[in-house]
């Protein structure tokens, strides 16, 4: 069961000065705002460790401690929203993914921004600012944040991670690419261009879990569903990467399994219905 933990990180925030106590004496630097969503969300104790990294971030101008706090933040919102995958027949922005999106992608956002201009050409500094952007527009709802010109930014920052490493976390680049063509309400949808994303992100990651589930959910979207088994089974069939893929690994095969077996009683719903149509035939003749 995840607890709650009721804990300050007290890291003085950027831009703000410690307090000070009567008499001049310096006090006991202020809690951040991640220190009070700490107590919001409620942690568990791995959580709680890579968050105290975010918190010492709010005021580095460090390359490594920014990279360090954003990562720590993107992390724990995939493992904990699913990786923010597409579904089959849907989105993963319930109300408790996209308060947890609000609380902590805007921290993520602006660590992983400071990160990035210190050193432009890193592909990790600009991985981080791709999924926590991609956090933050899903936290606004996928309409609002269209409307409000988030689609551009979100993919500037995902063909920005291509160029400069394009096999980076298993093709993550054109993964969120793929997934954006694939979601995005008209006239926005490109499922020419999702496909053409989801088989690059293959090609350069073949035994990557998520590239394969991304495909099974691109076929049953499009009604495919012998392609969409071949990859749901190779999703279940293959060991998760050791990159960002494992913090969902589990989530995925479950899903996988759900939607191999809903195919399988659709099948059989068919066929039993094909037998009921042959056979009142039958009886008329």
């Amino acid at each position: 069961m995840r607890a709650v933990v009721d804990v300050d990180l007290c890291a003085t925030g950027r831009g703000v000065p410690p307090r000070v106590a009567a008499g001049g004496a310096r006090a006991e630097p202020p809690p951040t705002r991640l220190g009070l969503t700490l107590r919001a969300v409620g942690l568990t104790g791995a959580a709680l460790l890579v968050l105290v990294a975010a918190a010492r971030a709010e005021s580095a101008e460090d390359f490594d401690a920014l990279l360090a706090g954003a990562t720590a933040l993107n992390r724990e919102m995939a493992a904990r929203t699913n990786g923010n995958l597409p579904l089959v027949d849907g989105l993963q922005d319930t109300d408790e993914h996209k308060a947890m999106w609000a609380e902590l992608a805007p921290r993520a956002l602006d660590q992983a921004r400071r990160a990035e201009a210190l050193r432009p050409d890193s592909a990790a500094a600009a991985a981080a600012v791709a999924n926590a952007y991609m956090f933050y527009a899903s936290s606004l709802g996928i309409v609002k944040s269209i409307l409000q010109g988030a689609s551009g930014e979100y993919r500037e920052h995902a063909r920005r991670l291509i160029e400069l490493d394009p096999a980076y976390d298993d093709g993550l680049g054109d993964y969120l690419l793929a997934s954006f063509y694939l979601v995005a309400p008209w006239p926005l949808r490109d499922r020419e261009a999702a496909l053409r994303h989801y088989r690059r992100a293959e090609e350069l990651s073949p035994h990557s879990v998520r590239n394969h589930y991304g495909l099974a959910v691109y076929w049953a979207r499009v009604g495919d569903l012998a392609r969409s088994r071949r990859h749901f089974e190779q999703v279940i069939a293959l060991p998760c990467t050791a990159h960002g893929e494992s913090l969902f690994c589990d989530w995925m095969k479950q899903e996988a399994q759900r939607a191999l077996a809903d195919d399988s009683a659709r099948s059989r719903e068919m066929r039993a219905s094909a037998a009921a149509c042959s056979e009142h035939t039958s009886l008329r003749a």
